[in-house]
């Protein structure tokens, strides 16, 4: 048999959501009011398996995406900030007059409670800027954040690599599709802000080409995940030439999708 490298590259899988609650774990929900893109497995050789985020990418054209703030603390507490020496725990994000306000405890030597204040905008290349407009540890307004956090060039680089994050100056640079859970998102941010409690996010292709309509069995069903045009695998079943539409069973509550 053919080798996996040898074996032909397998079309991606089209996917569509709409208006889903997308448990990406635990305590953290994705709202998805609308979600177009297409899971590329990792493998070139095989299809993507549902059951295994981390053996696909799911490449975004367009997506309207949000996150309260408890999904928020659970992200930067058990992902962002979840590895050995990470300078913050005990991480809580909340809403403080239109800005992100997070309190958490700082390790570098000793542990201190700090406080930051940060805005939220688009990058030009499609991430997410925690523009800090105000930081305090112990109550004294503080230095950079590079300076409090304690951390050199290389760690830093490291950082981004490793977490999706990145240091400049005053600001903390996210690329969203890497800090959440899998599977690995990719997708240029083209808006982000706070409305009604929760952080909106606007993804945009980042080839700038509209994808191609789908046709989903049930086009008027309010809430909705549909995959179609290719091979893929759930658990043991592999569906060949997809054309599957998940349906919510109770139209008067929200699609809670694990």
């Amino acid at each position: 048999a053919p080798s996996p490298s040898s074996q032909p590259s397998r079309a991606p899988v089209q996917i569509e959501m709409k208006n889903v609650r997308l448990h990406a774990d635990e305590g953290i929900v994705l709202e998805v009011r609308h979600l177009r893109g297409e899971m590329i497995s990792r493998d070139a050789g095989r299809p993507p398996i549902f059951d295994d985020e981390r053996s696909y990418v799911l490449r975004v054209h367009t997506a309207d995406v949000a996150l309260d703030m408890p999904s928020l603390t659970n992200l930067m507490n058990h992902h962002i900030f979840a590895y050995e020496d990470a300078p913050l725990s005990v991480i809580t994000v909340e809403i403080d007059e239109g800005q992100l306000k997070l309190k958490a405890k700082l390790h570098k030597g000793v542990t201190v409670p700090i406080s930051l204040m940060s805005s939220v905008l688009a990058t030009p290349d499609g991430r997410m800027r925690l523009k800090t407009e105000k930081v305090s540890a112990l109550s004294v307004p503080a230095k950079k954040l590079m300076d409090l956090f304690g951390l050199k060039l290389d760690e830093v680089v490291s950082l981004k690599e490793r977490r999706g994050i990145e240091i400049q100056d005053n600001d903390v640079i996210i690329a969203p599709g890497q800090v959440l859970p899998p599977p690995e998102i990719q997708g240029r941010l083209s808006r982000v802000a706070i409305v009604n409690g929760r952080l909106e996010q606007t993804f945009v292709s980042e080839r700038g080409a509209s994808p191609a309509r789908l046709s989903p069995p049930d086009p008027a069903s309010p809430k909705y995940v549909y995959f179609c045009g290719s091979d893929i695998r759930f658990g043991k079943l592999t569906m060949s030439g997809a054309d599957l539409q998940l349906i919510d069973s109770d139209p008067k509550d929200a699609f809670d999708f694990f």
